[in-house]
C-alpha cells in the first residue's frame, strides 16, 4: 500500500468541496443578483460528489467510480469555468461545459480500453483537464486587460500548472505504472499519490482563488463608488482635482482647463423637478464627454459644474473645443415632461504652462467662466494674462 491513503484524499477533498459549495450557496441567496456564486456552488457540488465516488475505487471498473464520480470532477472544472465568465460579465454556456464531461463518460462506459487500461483514462482524463484549465486562463487574460485584480496572475499560473500536472500523468503512468488499476490495497508509485494530493489542493486553492477575485472586486467597486459622481458616472471633485495634480505634473502643466457651468439649472428643477434637471445634467455631461479628446481628464466638481483637462492643448484648440460644447448642448433638444426644452452652457477657458500650478489654473478657469456668467452666459470665455483669477 503507499504511504499516501488514496481513498482517505479523495474523501478529504470531498468535505473541502462540499463546504465550498454549502459557502457560494450561501453567498448567492444573500445575493442573488450575484448568478456567479451559484455557479461556483454548482462547480464545487459536482467535485464533491464526483470525489466521494472516487473515494469508493477498488481498482476495477464500476460505473460510479470510473465514470461517473471523474466525470463529476471534469464537470466542477467546468463549471468553474462557465463561473469566471459569469463573473466577468459574459454568458454561460452550459452545453459547451457538459461537452467534456459527457464525452468522458461516453468513452468509459462504451470503450474497453478506457474500461480496463488506467493509463488510458489518465491519458483522457489528462486532455480533458488541460482543456478546461486552460479556458479558465484564457478568460483571464481576456479580463485581465479590463479589470485589473492582482489575484487574476496567481490563479492563472495555479490553474496552468493544473492543466499541466494533469497532462504529466501520462508519460508518469508509462514510465512508473499503476499497480492493479490502481488499487488502492496495492502499494502504488509515489506520482500517484502525489497526483491524488494536487486534486485535493487545487480543490483548496480554486475555492480561495475566487473569494479572492470577490474581495478585490468589491474592493475595486467601493474605490469606484467613492471616486465617481452617482449622476453622470464622471469623477467627482476630489478624485478630479486629485487626478489633475498627478496628469499636471506629468505634462509638465502643459494643458487646457475648461471649466463648464449649465445655465439656469435651478429653473428647469423648478419647472420639471429634479427628476428633469437630473436628465439635463446627465445628458450634458454625456455631450462633454463626446466632444472632448479621449485623452481628457473630465470631472463633475459641483451640482451644474464640470470641468476638463486636456494635456498637450493649446489655447486657440482648447477655445475652439469650448464652443464645440456650446454648440453641442444648444442644438440638442430635452423632452421634460409634456415640454421640448432647450438648454445652454457656459464656458471659462485657460490655459497653464510649467510654472501654473493647478490649483491656479483652476482659478484662472472659474474667474473666465464667472465673466461668462455674468455677461449674459451662453458663451466661451478665456482668461489672459492681467485678469483677476479671483473666483475659487
Amino acid at each position: 500500500m503507499s504511504f499516501l491513503n488514496i481513498p482517505s484524499i479523495m474523501f478529504s477533498g470531498f468535505v473541502v468541496q462540499a463546504v465550498m459549495s454549502f459557502l457560494f450557496w450561501r453567498n448567492w441567496r444573500t445575493e442573488p443578483q450575484r448568478q456567479e456564486f451559484l455557479v461556483w456552488s454548482a462547480s464545487c457540488g459536482s467535485a464533491a460528489i464526483g470525489l466521494l465516488l472516487m473515494a469508493f475505487y477498488a481498482g476495477s471498473y464500476s460505473l460510479g467510480s470510473v465514470t461517473i464520480g471523474p466525470g463529476l470532477v471534469l464537470m466542477g472544472l467546468a463549471l468553474a469555468w462557465q463561473g469566471l465568465r459569469r463573473f466577468d460579465h459574459r454568458s454561460v454556456d452550459l452545453n459547451l461545459a457538459s461537452a467534456g464531461p459527457l464525452l468522458w463518460m461516453a468513452l468509459t462506459t462504451i470503450v474497453p480500453i478506457f474500461q480496463e487500461d488506467i493509463a488510458a483514462r489518465l491519458a483522457l482524463s489528462g486532455v480533458l483537464t488541460a482543456a478546461y484549465a486552460g479556458l479558465v486562463v484564457y478568460e483571464h487574460r481576456l479580463s485581465v486587460r479590463e479589470e485589473h485584480l492582482p489575484a487574476r496572475r496567481m490563479i492563472m499560473m495555479w490553474f496552468a500548472a493544473h492543466g499541466a500536472v494533469a497532462l504529466l500523468a501520462v508519460p508518469a503512468a508509462l514510465i512508473w505504472p499503476v499497480a492493479g488499476e490502481g488499487n488502492p490495497t496495492l502499494s502504488q508509485p509515489i506520482w500517484y499519490g502525489l497526483f491524488a494530493v494536487e486534486l485535493l489542493l487545487h480543490g483548496v486553492i480554486a475555492g480561495i482563488a475566487a473569494y479572492l477575485l470577490i474581495k478585490e472586486r468589491l474592493q475595486l467597486e467601493s474605490r469606484w463608488a467613492a471616486s465617481t459622481d452617482t449622476l453622470t458616472g464622471l469623477v467627482n471633485r476630489g478624485t478630479f482635482l486629485e487626478m489633475l495634480q498627478t496628469l499636471s505634473v506629468k505634462v509638465r502643466g502643459e494643458g487646457a482647463f475648461l471649466y463648464v457651468d449649465v445655465d439656469h439649472v435651478k429653473r428647469i428643477n423648478d419647472r420639471f423637478g429634479h427628476s428633469g434637471g437630473d436628465h439635463v445634467l446627465k445628458t450634458c455631461a454625456d455631450l462633454i464627454a463626446r466632444e472632448l479628446p479621449q485623452h481628457a481628464l473630465l470631472g463633475r466638481l459641483a451640482g451644474a459644474e464640470f470641468a476638463a483637462y486636456i494635456p498637450f492643448c493649446d489655447l486657440e484648440k482648447a477655445e475652439a473645443l469650448g464652443h464645440v460644447i456650446c454648440e453641442s448642448v444648444a442644438q440638442q433638444i430635452f423632452t421634460l415632461g409634456d415640454a421640448l426644452v432647450s438648454v445652454t452652457v457656459s464656458v471659462g477657458v485657460a490655459h497653464g504652462a510649467m510654472q501654473v500650478t493647478p490649483d491656479e489654473l483652476l482659478k484662472r478657469a472659474d474667474a473666465a467662466l464667472h465673466s461668462a456668467k455674468v455677461n449674459g452666459r451662453n458663451a466661451v470665455v478665456v482668461w489672459h494674462e492681467g485678469d483677476r483669477p479671483s473666483y475659487a
